[in-house]
Parts: C-alpha cells; structure tokens; sequence
C-alpha cells in the first residue's frame, strides 16, 4: 500500500496566512502540517508517498525533499493548472502499480495512528460522528457510507481506494468525492470505519490558533 497527500490548495479561508505561505506548511505546535503525516507514513512502514502542489509549490516541494527527501521515496506531481482533487490523485499516482492508496487531505491534524490503515483496504472512508445533529457529510447504515438519511458523520479526510478507480475516470480534471467515493456510495461500495480519535480540519484561523495555544 502506497500513500497519497493532497497538498494544492489556495488555503483562502486563512486569509492573510496563506498570502506567502501554503496551508501544509502553517505550522501547528511548531511543526507543518504536512510534516506530521509524513512522518506519521513513515513511522508506520509506507516506503512511498505522492503528494500533489500547486499554489506555492515550490516551497511545499523543497521543503519535503530537504526534510523527507533521504527517509522515504517521495513523488511530487506539481499541478500547472488545477485538476481537481481526483485529477490531481490520478495525475500523482499514475506510476504506481493497480494497488490500494491511502489518500490524506494535507490540511487535517489528528492523533490517529496510520499504522490503524493496514487493518483496511478500498474503498473505506474513515469518518468521525458531526458535532449536531445533521451537520455532517453523509449518513452511515451498516457500516457503509449513505447519501440518503440524516447527515449525522464527518468525513476526516482519511481514506482508501484503489488505482483502478482513477483509471475508470479518463478525464484528466475532476473531483475526488463527486466523481468517485460518490459514485461507490451510490452503488453501496464505500465503507465507513468510524474513529474515535480527536480530529481537526485545520481550514480556518480559529482553529489554527485553538490547536497553537
């Protein structure tokens, strides 16, 4: 199993903090963002990762091959123009074999320890209960994700599908959750692992500065 960091983001909801610097580099008790799932991969036994950029990307690159670049094999797939976050996996992962790929949203920080992914394969996505009663992404029946019911679990930006699924796509720009993990949940193949874990999407200055303080 390889592994896929979605790191081409504008980060705008950050407003001034993004201006010179990418949202995977922000740092959250004194390391990026990014940092923490490479090293947490690493820790864990992947041997290879991809990670897409865009939007200041050289910085994001440089920074991974100067930190990482010895430790593990790394794949940077650099985004001229955006191609969605499903365009942009199957763009990065277009060398590796037709295996499983964890796929991690850069601007996430949990205590999740990722060697819990071996325990799983494609497709599942690792979901965490909303805060209010149907402010969530989606329903869970079964232990399958569910776009019907009350929208009671959040998606953590955590999961697993396989190569193939992008090959069936044969656009090079689309979305990851509409034109994919939608489509498996349509035709009930997309199981939902639900964690209990402490779990923030590091999207906006509050819970930035709640994490820094």
């Amino acid at each position: 199993m390889k592994a896929m960091i979605l790191a081409a983001g504008f980060g705008k909801r950050l407003g001034e903090l993004t201006k010179s610097k990418p949202k995977p580099l922000l740092e959250v008790k004194g390391k990026p963002l990014i940092d923490y799932h490479i090293e947490k991969l690493i820790s864990s036994g992947f041997k290879t990762i991809a990670i897409n950029t865009h939007y200041l990307g050289a910085q994001i690159s440089d920074h991974i091959i100067d930190n990482f670049g010895q430790r593990v094999e790394i794949h940077i797939s650099h985004e001229k123009q955006l191609l969605g976050t499903g365009g942009g996996i199957k763009k990065a992962i277009s060398d590796f074999g037709d295996e499983d790929i964890v796929v991690i949203n850069s601007d996430i920080y949990s205590d999740l320890d990722y060697t819990y992914f071996s325990n799983f394969s494609a497709n599942t996505l690792f979901v965490v209960p909303s805060n209010h009663s149907g402010s969530g992404d989606f329903f869970v029946e079964e232990k399958l994700i569910s776009l019907e019911g009350e929208k009671n679990y959040t998606w953590t930006g955590f999961s697993i599908i396989n190569k193939e699924t992008f090959n069936q796509n044969h656009d090079s720009s689309f979305h990851y959750w509409h034109d994919c993990l939608k489509l498996l949940a349509n035709n009930k193949k997309l199981n939902a692992e639900i964690l209990d874990i402490n779990w923030y999407d590091v999207g906006n200055v509050e819970t930035l500065k709640k994490l820094n303080n």
